[in-house]
């Protein structure tokens, strides 16, 4: 049992030092390569599309019992491990592109599935503590994002591979060690369609369209703080920027089940949005690069909280049957906002400046909050600990 949790908390190290790295630093390390803004944007946006198509045929793969939920991990962090060893002997910038773009899309994906593992396993009996999991992988984040940065400054943007290799080998020997009985859960139920989970759970397919309109604006932020760092006066600020408000959502990850004892997952899903808001109204408005930091505190309330309740919202709201798609589709639902925001945030930026991108982007998620409002179930769910 303790062993299912230590090898879910490395998965988790693995997953977020991967964001840390690959996905905190794609603009970054491609910019470095000769392509602009917009020509990044719509490679991250295309790479994102692919792996929005890519999450429920996985799932449907692992409902119809074709592969296990282990094989779609093993195959994915292999997949990352692949192209981080490959890129840094490539010249070309096109075919660096297209290696990159490969190995993003794992990125996009791998969350779905990893969230799935600790739900599915928590299910089936296993003692995984997913909110303390989850804190160390987003210390893990911070500390990746921070050292990331120190690196380019001392090695150049082509670090960024090179140190993303060792949480791909941690995600594939985590994947291999973790045990078989804890997907147990999966195979109990027959294969359903994809449009039998809608019909099943309509007003969770409703807060599918909050989720991503309001990961719209949160995704621009994090995919364009290279160019907000330059435009607040300090480029080299994106990743202790980063390490910052990544160390602030831990406590309130770490103590989410206590959370869990005073109101429902369904509360804090609307709470966050108020902060997602806020986090991107601060770095609006208030000057210089002192103003980036500050506007990080909200995500002890924003990204924070919804990282974790909206895994245990989907946990709870859909049956066992459904707790690989439920997982899928909400991480399905981030990834469009992801995708809208590679396509949108560089193009504001090349067209409008970064400080019209980020007044467009705060009125993009004040209607995400909103939608989030009405879409969000207000029920008293069991806790998943």
């Amino acid at each position: 049992m303790k062993k299912a949790n230590l090898l879910y908390i490395s998965l988790q190290i693995a997953l977020w030092g991967i964001y840390g790295v690959l996905y905190s630093y794609a603009n970054r390390y491609l910019l470095s390569k000769g392509l602009s803004s917009t020509v990044v944007g719509i490679l991250l946006a295309v790479s994102t599309a692919v792996a929005f198509v890519l999450q429920p045929v996985l799932t449907s793969v692992i409902d119809k019992n074709k592969l296990p939920l282990k094989g779609v991990l093993l195959i994915l962090s292999s997949l990352m491990l692949l192209c981080s060893a490959l890129l840094p002997f490539i010249s070309d910038t096109y075919l660096t592109a297209l290696i990159y773009a490969i190995s993003y899309v794992g990125v996009v994906v791998y969350p779905a599935f990893i969230n799935s593992m600790g739900m599915v396993a928590i299910k089936s009996g296993y003692n995984v503590n997913f909110g303390v999991a989850r804190g160390v992988g987003a210390f893990a984040f911070g500390i990746t994002a921070f050292a990331a940065n120190k690196l380019i400054e001392t090695f150049t943007e082509s670090a960024v591979p090179i140190f993303a290799i060792f949480f791909c080998l941690l995600g594939v020997i985590s994947t291999i060690l973790f045990p078989k009985g804890a997907e147990a859960i999966t195979k109990k139920e027959k294969a359903s369609k994809i449009t039998d989970f809608f019909k099943r759970n309509k007003k969770f397919t409703a807060l599918l369209f909050a989720v991503a309109t309001i990961m719209i604006g949160h995704n621009i932020l994090g995919n364009c703080m290279y160019q907000i760092s330059v435009f607040k006066g300090d480029a080299n600020a994106q990743g202790t920027v980063l390490m910052v408000s990544t160390l602030i959502e831990i406590p309130t990850i770490v103590f989410f089940t206590k959370l869990l004892k005073l109101a429902g997952s369904g509360t804090y899903m609307r709470i966050s949005g108020v902060f997602f808001v806020l986090r991107i109204l601060l770095t609006l408005i208030i000057p210089g690069i002192l103003g980036l930091y500050i506007a990080q505190i909200c995500q002890i309330a924003g990204y924070a909280l919804y990282t974790v309740c909206s895994v245990y919202y989907a946990g709870e709201v859909v049956s066992d049957r459904d707790t690989v798609k439920g997982q899928a589709y909400i991480s399905a639902a981030n990834t469009i906002g992801c995708l809208i925001a590679h396509f949108a945030g560089g193009a504001m930026i090349d067209a409008l400046g970064v400080e019209n991108m980020l007044i467009i982007t705060t009125v993009i998620s004040v209607t995400g909050m909103i939608l989030l409002f009405f879409t969000t179930e207000n029920k008293n769910i069991k806790e998943l600990s």
